[in-house]
């Protein structure tokens, strides 16, 4: 009976033994070495762009809670640093004077600020740390060669000879018009995308005319500075280019040249995915910050709450932070009308209701324990699941992104699964984490939003887990 009691026992045993056998070989892999550490994490964001007056409709329409709730929504359960508001054309329609030193613009020609300003001070008022990155599109028409707000497509636009200082006044008049209503703004982008020939409103500018430009824009803004001291100088961000490898092709080095005590943050947007882009720029900046100032899923996208755009968001900052160049990344658009593609995080029905999105969710959960002052560190993902080497930067897959606080007693592990299928994932520790027994986790997928789940506890050396179809899982560790 003894005998037969052992060998059902081992029976037993091994039975037990083989899923988590079999779970070992079929798993992900995934090593998190804390202690080499990257860039320090500054912060995401997203933009108030194009769409303000949606943003703003709710409380047009007599609908304050809502409009609140909206609020809440963008600016407390998001912890983004971060809002980028957009300088339009409107506030200049004939030159104010021949001074650009001293400005006499009118006040009704502001009006368009009103919805900004109104998001602004909602952030503000749930993010007091919130900062704030204007970025001028297109300098009034009678500034520009084709005399138009459009960037004039292959024809290329751009700013008439003689009319830096003039650009310099307009950038000036909207930043002191914020700041005599309530909002200081911090940083300021002189272009968006000058590389790109666009219909939308915008001008280009070649890497030579955007240095220049840079430089007597910085130049003026220091005099004004001086001139009236209650308006800040901000930051300077550039070169706002469309394409990353083409800003440290040619764009940063120029700036850096021509205008290098001028720039203050090295940005770029991220729709061209070439080569070691992050790294390139990371490297020429020598010490200042990179910021991925825009991008978005663009693709049309019938999938439940477009979780495919979900996934391309994650998968887009995953490449960013851990490429170990990137120290800020900022999502285009907070708000757009109903639509079939992913290119906002949130949908307005015009003055009665919103929705939040997938890749709201995906890029609320990313930020919620991240903050300014952790350290991206070493990841290496491994065996099933992994896309190889030369993989395009959206092969479904699945990846994994790190980070550590700054007194090195929290690490949190992004885990995202952008495959058809379910991932099991194995996550082992280095030092100083080895000791570490369970991990808090969150759980985004086609089914879920940001939800709680039970703590993990480690098996053995590792910790192990199943990420769904489609998902990102993200694990807290603490010491």
């Amino acid at each position: 009976m003894i005998h037969a009691l052992r060998k059902l026992t081992a029976a037993v045993v091994f039975i037990v033994a083989m899923p988590m056998a079999g779970f070992a070989q079929q798993a992900t892999r995934i090593a998190v070495n804390p202690s080499r550490m990257g860039p320090e994490f500054q912060g995401l964001g997203a933009g108030a762009i194009f769409y303000e007056a949606h943003i703003t409709s709710l409380a047009a329409g007599n609908k304050t809670e809502r409009q609140e709730l909206l609020y809440d929504h963008m600016f407390e359960d998001v912890n983004t640093r971060y809002l980028q508001l957009m300088i339009r054309h409107d506030h200049e329609p004939a030159n104010d004077n021949n001074d650009p030193f001293t400005p006499a613009f009118e006040e009704k020609h502001f009006a368009y600020c009103a919805h900004t300003l109104a998001i602004a001070k909602a952030a503000l008022k749930r993010q007091p740390d919130m900062e704030f990155l204007a970025t001028l599109y297109t300098p009034p028409p009678w500034m520009k060669t084709n005399g138009d707000v459009s960037g004039g497509g292959e024809s290329r636009a751009t700013i008439k000879d003689g009319m830096d200082l003039e650009l310099a006044e307009f950038a000036w008049a909207f930043l002191d018009h914020m700041r005599n209503n309530g909002v200081t703004v911090n940083y300021l982008a002189i272009c968006n995308e000058p590389d790109w020939p666009h219909e939308q409103p915008g001008y280009c500018l070649t890497a030579e005319r955007h240095a220049e430009l840079l430089e007597n824009v910085g130049g003026y803004l220091e005099k004004m500075a001086a001139k009236f001291p209650k308006t800040p100088r901000p930051k300077l961000a550039g070169p706002n280019t469309l394409s990353a490898p083409g800003a440290a092709k040619d764009y940063v080095p120029q700036a850096l040249r021509k205008a290098g005590k001028r720039l203050d943050v090295i940005a770029s947007h991220d729709y061209d995915p070439r080569g070691s882009r992050w790294t390139d720029l990371a490297k020429l900046a020598r010490g200042k910050p990179v910021w991925m100032t825009e991008w978005c899923s663009r693709d049309k996208d019938a999938s439940p709450g477009m979780i495919d755009s979900a996934m391309n968001y994650g998968m887009a900052m995953h490449h960013a932070f851990s490429s170990g160049g990137v120290n800020a990344w900022m999502a285009y658009d907070w708000v757009y009308p109903p639509r079939d593609s992913g290119e906002a995080l949130i949908h307005i029905h015009w003055g009665d209701h919103f929705v939040l999105t997938k890749p709201y969710h995906l890029f609320r959960q990313w930020s919620l324990k991240l903050e300014p002052g952790m350290r991206v560190v070493d990841v290496r993902a491994s065996g099933a699941g992994v896309p190889g080497a030369s993989a395009k930067e959206d092969e479904p897959g699945v990846y994994a992104t790190g980070f550590v606080s700054p007194d090195g007693k929290t690490l949190i592990v992004h885990a995202l699964n952008s495959q058809d299928k379910a991932a099991p994932v194995s996550l082992k520790l280095g030092a100083p984490f080895t000791g570490t027994t369970t991990a808090k986790r969150n759980r985004t997928s086609s089914s879920e939003d940001v939800i709680e789940l039970p703590e993990l506890k480690r098996n053995g050396a590792s910790f192990e887990d199943t990420a769904p179809a489609k998902s990102l899982v993200t694990y807290r560790f603490t010491r």
